[in-house]
């Protein structure tokens, strides 16, 4: 998240009267808002995966009363232990919706699920993010 220092700092050096008080305003304004972008930064930074460590991530959107998401939950805690995370979302819709990200940063989703469809679902999620 970007914020522009000269737009937050602008309305205020030109307001009605420049005195030293509105100027210091304006400037302590400026420098909060660098004090925040750095914070933002920050926090993104420590949020992003590492590399090489993260597992590629599979949002699920799905709801208790879906019938194909809960065969989907029952095989994948059968399973156990998954290569990929597995991020639950969710959504007021007729069917699972599955969604990924390949490793060009594009999005793939794909809908509906199939008993048994487990390993092609986390193989394609694999292979989409390179692994």
């Amino acid at each position: 998240m970007i914020l522009c220092i000269g737009c937050a700092v602008w309305p205020l050096a030109r307001a009605a009267d420049e005195s030293p008080a509105t100027l210091a305003d304006a400037v302590t304004l400026a420098s909060r808002v660098a004090e925040l972008e750095q914070r933002v930064q920050a926090l993104e930074a420590a949020m992003a995966p590492k590399a090489g460590t993260a597992k590629p991530v599979l949002e699920v959107h799905s709801e208790e009363w879906c019938g194909p998401c809960q065969i989907f939950e029952r095989e994948l805690r059968a399973r156990g232990e998954v290569p990929i995370e597995v991020k639950h979302v969710k959504f007021s819709s007729r069917v699972p919706a599955f969604r990924w990200t390949d490793a060009t940063g594009k999005q793939v989703t794909r809908t509906g699920y199939v008993s048994g469809g487990l390993q092609a679902l986390i193989d394609d999620v694999m292979k989409a993010a390179g692994q």
